[in-house]
């Protein structure tokens, strides 16, 4: 007899699986219908139609069910219903409503779902727009809409798992710690929560654009193997152009985001970290881009037409093998990204194959069909070195992805090759060559005729805007009094070569728009892109080259902190007491308080920077947080909090801070100097002075005797503006050594006056500062110089593949416009 569970809302998640098996099995269909309809149509048989229109009936009824399973996945997370093992996972009862609706993908059958209804809304563009192209083109489609439902069965066939249903109940997911009774769910209050590193307005926005990016490859996708099916090498070129476009704006704006968002809230000191999931994301990107390059140059030449096949198959390949790699655990010790392995890898490897080996097959086997002039382009032509350029963004894309896969070729070779210890200068030394070769060549290259060039021409009209890029290169050069020698002079002058051709490229480009194309923006797309992608260098050379870490420990206090889990120098960090100012830099920095919220895991610190020059002045607060890690994870993390300004940024973050563990005991320990009078020892946050020593001292902790010979040291103590003095005293007592300690409490600054070295008229000075509890933090601060040079750059390239986009479309339209008018005349003279 089955048990009654009370509580329980059955219906969603019936209606939610009937949904997913809907769209499943609708999909299917509507890749057998599309099909049919373009073998009909390639062969010219009979009622192509007739079967395209089944395929878009099926496709519909397949889009309706997917956003039906969205719909009533956000219902049941709205709802609290917990007793389904997805919202259990990912939700609770305090998130506000946009993050329960982020957590829908947070999980990986939410966004794959996510994935889905991009890809149904391009379909139904594709349905209205297509037109001759509809039926291979959403065979594709349909096809990839069929794989992803299929990621969301979560049924079993001859014991194997095919896909995670997110409307499983908990009572079935093997999670619970008892048997789940009638009554289970009242014992469930609430749910693990959506884990508070996602909490960021950033999880709202980025998942979605990136994943709109990575559905959108398969439009270039389907339509070059739409050409080489259907025996339309030349047609697919037309109308595949904006596609490209569109999908290398999307991700690129994607991508970019997730590195905002990474800025914003990780630690790292940075937005762009060499993580193999943002490497999984960026190698799509370059060959995409890549892909449309080529794609111009083979219809303004006919040259380059079978590497823009190549290039827009590899993209959406691509963007499937790194879905394998995030999704299937094999980077779980690479990157923090990453997801767990849900035992689907095998199903991610299957579609993977059923996309790259067909389309492969039918790239091999038109390939000698596919036009290419006999002919080479001329070393003096804008084709050329177009080529050469996407051929760099091809072995800039291949290098990535070989070292990001370093944990695939250990399990599929059975090897142990090592990832790089230093991942940002093993990327660095070999893109940075890359980057100074594209940004020259979008400088110049865009001068150049296609098919034929003089170099007088070239001379003549690049004259200009190279003269005033080298003046403006040598300003800027030695105004930018960039010394970074971390990895020797060899790449120091790699940066300012970048620096220079960039700013070159920006003037070049500009150069472009008011000599070439008189001023005329809605044909300058690819100049205003090319001029972002320059400024974004420019800002990655400036801010990364010239990143000053200002938390410096001159006391060495970081020793009694644990930093053997982070990747980073330990004395770059401050130590910071509650209300006591510590010179930073240009800054005066105090810790001033720490504030909570119901509800709200982080405890938040406000740091207030002052000008040294003017400490009675604060400039303004900032308030790092910390938050205790949820969801299995172990310890806590920190979120930093910057202050914006038009030429930096000032970038902070808690490290530690006494209040996030309840019991701590006094780990530090006295660090001895030998000081004669008028020696320094610096602090933390200050420095001290031997002024002199004295005898007979009166200290109401020392009680002399008769005999005693009894020392005691002046000190002079600074620190924020503030001075103190201290006097500990070392004494003699017949054979017996004897001190008596002094203490700064405003400081917690301990003085031990150790002995005497008569011959060396020098003192043992033992000092140690512990911190007060509950009143201090450790403090990491950097400043960014023209960091919003980045943002600024990103914009400006995305606004030019917006503008390039517009133009495509608006070409097409007028093309189309001017064919519909030739028809009608035509029909007109015949009558």
């Amino acid at each position: 007899m089955d048990t009654h569970y009370i509580g329980e809302h059955l219906l969603p998640g019936r209606l939610g699986h009937l949904a997913v098996i809907i769209a499943f099995i609708s999909s299917l269909l509507a890749t057998i219908s599309y099909v049919t309809a373009a073998v009909r149509q390639k062969r010219q048989l009979p009622d192509p139609d007739s079967w395209k229109h089944l395929g878009r009936i099926a496709f519909i009824i397949q889009v309706a069910a997917v956003f039906s399973i969205f719909g009533l996945l956000v219902w049941i997370i709205s709802q609290h219903y917990f007793e389904y093992y997805y919202v259990w996972e990912h939700t609770s009862r305090d998130l506000a409503p946009k993050f329960l609706l982020a957590s829908i993908w947070e999980g990986q059958e939410g966004s794959f779902l996510l994935w889905a209804i991009w890809h149904s809304v391009l379909g139904l563009v594709l349905i209205r727009f297509a037109k001759e192209w509809e039926s291979p083109v959403m065979s594709v489609i349909s096809f990839a809409q069929f794989c992803i439902a299929s990621m969301l069965l979560g049924i079993y066939f001859w014991g194997y798992r095919v896909g995670s249903n997110p409307f499983i109940l908990l009572r079935n997911a093997g999670v619970m710690p008892f048997e789940p009774g009638p009554d289970y769910l009242s014992m469930i209050r609430d749910g693990a929560g959506l884990n508070a590193l996602l909490q960021n307005y950033w999880m709202v926005i980025h998942p979605p654009v990136l994943f709109l990016g990575f559905a959108s490859t398969i439009v270039p996708f389907a339509y070059a193997v739409a050409g080489l099916w259907m025996k339309k090498n030349n047609e697919w070129v037309k109308p595949v152009l904006p596609w490209g476009v569109f999908s290398a704006m999307v991700l690129g704006t994607g991508i970019m985001l997730g590195g905002a968002w990474a800025y914003e809230s990780l630690t790292f000191g940075g937005y762009w970290a060499w993580d193999p999931v943002e490497n999984a994301s960026l190698v799509p990107w370059l060959t995409l881009v890549a892909g449309i390059h080529t794609l111009l140059v083979y219809k303004h030449t006919g040259h380059s037409l079978r590497a823009s096949f190549f290039f827009f198959i590899i993209s959406f390949i691509l963007v499937l093998y790194s879905t394998f790699l995030t999704r299937s655990g094999i980077l779980g010790d690479s990157s923090v990204h990453a997801f767990t392995d849900l035992g689907m890898s095998g199903q991610l490897l299957v579609y993977l194959f059923a996309f790259l080996v067909p389309a492969l097959i039918l790239f091999a086997l038109r390939y000698k069909e596919i036009p290419a002039p006999h002919t080479e382009e001329p070393l003096h032509t804008r084709e050329f070195w177009m080529f050469i350029g996407s051929l760099l963004l091809f072995i800039s894309a291949v290098f990535i992805s070989f070292t990001t896969s370093i944990p695939v070729w250990n399990k599929i070779f059975h090897t142990n090759m090592a990832e790089p210890v230093d991942r940002e200068f093993h990327y660095n030394r070999i893109q940075i060559f890359i980057a100074i070769l594209i940004a020259l060549g979008t400088a110049v290259v865009q001068y150049y005729k296609y098919r034929q060039n003089s170099w007088q021409f070239l001379r003549k009209k690049i004259a200009v805007p190279t003269v005033i890029a080298i003046a403006a290169c040598i300003l800027f050069g030695w105004l930018s009094d960039i010394h970074y020698n971390r990895y020797g002079l060899g790449f120091l002058i790699a940066i300012y070569l970048l620096f220079f051709v960039s700013i070159y490229a920006v003037v070049a480009n500009l150069g472009y728009i008011l000599i070439m194309l008189k001023g005329r923006l809605r044909k300058a797309g690819a100049s205003v892109a090319h001029a972002g992608f320059a400024l974004f260098l420019i800002g990655v050379v400036l801010s990364s080259a010239k990143k000053q870490v200002i938390s410096i420990d001159r006391m060495g206090m970081m020793d009694v902190f644990d930093f053997s889990n982070k990747n980073e120098n330990p004395r770059e960090n401050v130590f910071l007491p509650f209300g006591v100012p510590v010179q930073m830099g240009d800054y005066e920095v105090t810790y001033v308080g720490d504030s909570t919220a119901p509800g709200d895991p982080k405890i938040y610190y406000a740091v207030q920077f002052a000008d040294r020059q003017h400490p009675d002045k604060p400039l303004f607060t900032l308030y790092p947080d910390i938050l205790k890690n949820t969801k299995g994870m172990q310890g806590y993390s920190a979120n930093p909090h910057t202050e914006h300004f038009w030429n930096k940024d000032i970038f902070t973050y808690v490290n530690y801070a006494s209040n996030i563990e309840p019991d701590q005991s006094d780990t530090a320990r006295y660090y001895t100097h030998e000081m004669k009078t008028g020696d320094t020892v610096f602090l933390q946050n200050g420095y001290l002075v031997l002024k002199s020593l004295y005898r007979n001292p009166q200290n109401p902790n020392y009680h002399p005797e008769p005999q005693d010979i009894a020392v005691a040291a002046e000190l002079d103590i600074f620190s924020g503006g503030k001075t103190y003095t201290a006097s500990p005293i070392y004494y003699l007592r017949g054979h017996e050594q004897g001190a008596v300690d002094d203490t700064v409490q405003p400081l917690q600054l301990y003085l031990h006056f150790g002995g005497i070295d008569p011959a060396a008229q020098k003192i043992m000075l033992s000092v140690k500062q512990i911190p007060p509890k509950d009143h201090f933090i450790v403090l990491k601060a950097y400043v960014f110089p023209f960091i919003n040079i980045v943002w600024l750059g990103v914009a400006v390239t995305i606004l030019g593949f917006l503008i390039s986009l517009v133009h495509r479309i608006r070409q097409q339209i007028e093309k189309a416009k001017i064919a519909q008018k030739t028809v009608y005349a035509t029909k007109d003279v015949e009558v």
